[in-house]
Parts: C-alpha cells; structure tokens; sequence
C-alpha cells in the first residue's frame, strides 16, 4: 500500500517518447468475454491493485460495494482510476474516506491555466474540474476559427482551426482571448495558447502536447501531488495541414454548440465540462466589440442515441462547429452519424479513445485532450510504480468505447512493465449492484 505519498516520484521522467515506447504492443480491443463479465485469463488469488475505468453514477455504487462487502477481505488493495473516476463528491457520496484510491486525469497545465482557475472560480464560485479547461480551449477555438472563416460553414471552420490554434501567427492566451478575436477579425492569423495545454493540433486533430496530474483521495479530498508532462513539436506534416487565411470581418457572430452530458452516468462531469465552455462565450459577449457568440446547449444524457438528436438539433439549428461530445462511446456515433456528414466541426474536450483518431473524418473532428494511447501507459507506470508498487492488477472497465479502449490500453503496459494481469471484468452503467463483478475480479 501506498501511504507516504509525498516523498515519491514515479513517472516525472517518462517524456512522451517513453510512453509511446510503451504503448506500441497496445491494441484497442476489449479482452475477450466469456459471458460473465470477465475475461479467461489471469492468476487465482486476490490481486495487489484493481484499476477502475467509468463514470461517477457507477463509481458511486462499485465503491459502496467494495467499502460494504470486500473491504474488509482485501484490506492491501489499492484502487487506480482514470479522470472518469475525479471526482471530488464521491467520499461523501460512497460514506468512506477513499484513502486506497489513486489516479491520473489530464492536467490544465496550459500557458493560460492560471487566468482560466480565477475566472472559473469567479464564475460558477468553484473550483474547475477535470475537462474544463479543456471545454474552454475547445469553446475558444472554435469562435476564433468561425471568426476567421466570416461564416459559420462547417467546411469554412474546419480549414481554419490550425490557423487560429497552431503557430504562424501572434500568441494570444485566454487572458487577452477578446484581443484574438479582434485580431482575426480584423483579418489576421493567431496562435492562441491555452488553458488546458498550448493546443496545438497535429494532422489527425489531436493535440500535440500533454500533461497529467497524479491524484489522491486522502480523507475525503482529493489532492494533487504530482504532475508528468509529455510533449512533441508539430511535424512537417502537420505544420503543412490545412490553414486558411483569416477573411476579416466587420462584425460577426458565431455560431457554436454545446453538447454535453447534464445527465446520465456523465452527469457530474458533463456540468462542469459544460460551464467551461460557455464561460469563454461569455468572456466574448461581455466584451465592447463587433464578435458575439451564440450557443446552444443540448444534452447527451450519457447516451449515443440522445447525443444523436443532440446533434441534429444543433445541426438543424444551423450551428457549424460544437464543443463535444464528452464521452468517447458517445462521440464516436455522434461523429460517424452526424457531424462528419453534415459537415461539422466538434472538438471534444474529453473523448481520449484512441480510436477518435482514425476516424475517416474528412479533417472535421479534433479534440483538446489527449488521447488514451497516453493516459493507458501512465496509469500502469503509476500501478507499477512506487505510489502503488503492484505486482499484480485486476480490471473493472465500464463495457463502452471508452472503458474497452483505457483497460486494454493499461492492461497491455502493465503487463509490458513485468507485472501480471488477472481478472479484466467489464460491467454495465448504473448497476443495482456491482457484487459480482467485485467478487471475481478479487477472486472471490
């Protein structure tokens, strides 16, 4: 068990070449079913760490479960979860301190991250959650690039992220975000940085550059106590994407939606993510200038089916670019069925399954996070590591895009790093009970 936190440092020193190194053997295929939740594999015994991949409406009752009816037969256990897992209300919720729970979330380590934290508080009188720095950048983007474009075509936008995001023109942050608009509108490139990351796209739509904050609950908070960071230069590829020049406009408004998880087993999150987003629209509209934002706010609830009519309503609307979806099963579907052939751009702020980045999108799909070819291969250093120190991992994944990506991800590089993998148990959202599932991934 990991119980002096402070005195170590496990991955600082793991540069971005080190985690691809490490992901290189790594599928994106979920581990073969054999009708029970679980996987054929693994070693009898209970396992010296469980990673968990979800959401905050299942966590809540995957760790009452665990705290009323195992806790006490897996007493060394250390849990790992990913940014899924973040969430500050969840001792309260679950009745029990979480002292055995550690993890990794992408870091609003950006150039503007500390503006962003000030005006975040000021606005919503909170501390900003994991994401929304990134829904800002993504919210911030996309104005300026509508800007640049004069319209709110879909195509128009999409042949201007890079012109507004990557290097070429004079650096903007989100502290002087209205002085960008003024600056494209008047017909000139910008480089804006941001405050989740300098945002920076490759060819793909992913951001070049990230970084991750290690993150424990001890007695009922959650505190940061390390931070690793990856980064790579743009290459010739990328620098030579798609980039057209700012038309300049004499006034403007752009169009851009939001589409968000309020509801569903994302919930918790998706309002934070969401309140991120609009607070750069109305850092704009609160501006004495000839650029206003209009946005519309619809509901994934958690769901590809209800983030489909949510996207045909922002479609149907006339909206060219969105901010979202959030989760990675949710945006898959909502990209291949309506915003790719309609013609729309969306940054996702949080959907890292890896497999976002083949998509066959015409250039219309980016994202501000990074992708879980990353953040698999941290978890497991961190389980393998000297915070945990693991020799043995089992896996609870939520049975989506998401869950199936991140656990085959982490499973792969925890193996690769020579600890042993047992039981890869898959369960559904919101379950009455996770009793099962907890049972055989501790082998009960």
């Amino acid at each position: 068990m990991y119980r002096d936190i402070h005195r170590r440092d496990v991955v600082r020193g793991l540069g971005i070449a080190g985690v691809a190194g490490l992901a290189g053997c790594a599928g994106n295929e979920s581990p073969e079913d054999t009708g029970d939740g679980s996987d054929d594999g693994g070693a009898g015994g209970v396992p010296d760490a469980v990673m968990i991949v979800g959401f905050p409406e299942s966590g809540v009752q995957l760790f009452r479960d665990y705290y009323s009816e195992f806790a006490s037969d897996a007493s060394d256990l250390d849990i790992i979860v990913p940014d899924g897992l973040m969430d500050a209300d969840l001792p309260g919720e679950v009745d029990n301190d979480m002292n055995n729970v550690i993890g990794t979330q992408p870091s609003a380590g950006g150039p503007g991250a500390e503006f962003f934290t000030s005006e975040y508080q000021a606005a919503y009188d909170e501390e900003p959650g994991v994401f929304t720095a990134q829904a800002y950048d993504a919210m911030a983007i996309n104005v300026l690039a509508a800007v640049a474009a004069g319209e709110n075509s879909g195509s128009a936008i999409r042949d201007r992220i890079r012109t507004v995001a990557n290097p070429g023109g004079e650096e903007f942050g989100p502290e002087t975000l209205v002085d960008a608009v003024e600056t494209v509108a008047a017909g000139d490139p910008v480089h804006y940085v941001g405050a989740s990351s300098s945002a920076n796209f490759d060819v793909n739509g992913d951001i070049v550059t990230a970084a991750y904050d290690i993150r424990d609950f001890q007695d009922g908070a959650l505190e940061t106590i390390d931070t690793v960071e990856f980064g790579t230069g743009l290459s010739e590829e990328d620098e030579n994407a798609t980039a057209a020049d700012p038309v300049g406009v004499d006034s403007f408004e752009a169009m851009v939606g939001v589409l968000m998880p309020e509801t569903g087993d994302l919930g918790p999150l998706g309002g934070p993510i969401r309140d991120g987003a609009l607070l750069a629209a109305d850092q704009i509209n609160a501006a004495d200038i000839n650029v206003t934002v209009d946005t519309q706010v619809e509901d994934t609830q958690t769901n590809p089916q209800a983030g489909i009519s949510g996207a045909n309503a922002l479609v149907n609307a006339g909206y060219g670019a969105v901010v979202g979806p959030a989760s990675s099963n949710v945006n898959l579907q909502v990209a291949d069925q309506v915003l790719i052939p309609s013609g729309v751009v969306g940054i996702s702020p949080s959907s890292t399954d890896p497999d976002v980045t083949d998509l066959d999108d015409d250039g219309y799909i980016f994202r501000t996070c990074p992708s879980d070819v990353l953040q698999g291969p941290a978890l497991a250093e961190l389980a393998r590591g000297e915070y945990v120190e693991a020799e043995s991992s089992g896996t609870l994944y939520l049975n989506d895009a998401y869950g199936q990506a991140l656990e085959e991800q982490y499973a792969t590089n925890f193996e690769d790093n020579g600890g042993s993998i047992g039981q890869r148990v898959s369960f559904e959202p919101e379950q009455a009970s996770y009793s099962s599932q907890w049972s055989t991934v501790l082998n009960q």
